[in-house]
């Protein structure tokens, strides 16, 4: 084997890993809208919690395979890897700036047993905005794996296929925004 290949297969791995985390972010926040009790709500954080030592470690195996694998190629003036390069920059924004903050805020709100949450902590366990950023940032992720597959060469086409995955992250989230009808 080659360095090149072991590295390829390494940013391979690193992009499960990513994309497993993801996931299960996705999955928590799914049953965490849902949540009624303090229970289950800690059960959707945990899924959270779990996410974390899988997908940082993805993306760092991405970054520095991904970083080698360019400077082999000689693919650093390319315009995909200057839009790849803004993705994970705006993932990791999403993700330390907005997204952690208000699990915190969440989890810091939960209290102890398995009793029913009250108005207040019910309103931060189903904000919409915590769901739209994992759904916004999933999607920008599979936007840089477009990214890599398309190649474009110029950084114009790559900031709009990273424009396109932002709007379908968006359009994922839309029905976290739309309430339910009362039960009558």
């Amino acid at each position: 084997m080659t360095a090149y290949a072991i590295a390829l297969f390494f940013h391979f791995v690193g992009m499960v890993g990513l994309f497993v985390g993801y996931g299960l972010e996705w999955t928590g926040t799914s049953l965490l809208r849902r949540a009624t009790t303090s229970d289950q709500a800690r059960t959707a954080l945990g899924l959270y919690r779990f996410s974390m030592p899988v997908s940082g470690p993805g993306l760092l195996i991405l970054i520095l395979t991904g970083g080698y694998l360019a400077s082999i190629t000689g693919g650093m003036r390319q315009g995909w890897i200057s839009g790849a390069w803004l993705g994970i920059v705006l993932v990791l924004g999403i993700g330390f700036v907005f997204i952690l903050p208000r699990v915190r805020t969440i989890r810091a709100a939960i209290p102890e047993g398995s009793a029913p949450l009250a108005a207040a902590t019910l309103a931060r366990v189903q904000d919409p905005m915590v769901t739209t950023l994992i759904r916004l940032r999933f999607m920008v992720a599979l936007g840089i794996v477009a990214l890599m597959t398309s190649k474009p060469q110029l950084l114009t086409t790559a900031l709009f296929v990273l424009l396109g995955a932002v709007v379908v992250g968006l359009l994922c989230a839309a029905t976290v925004w739309i309430k339910p009808a009362p039960a009558a």
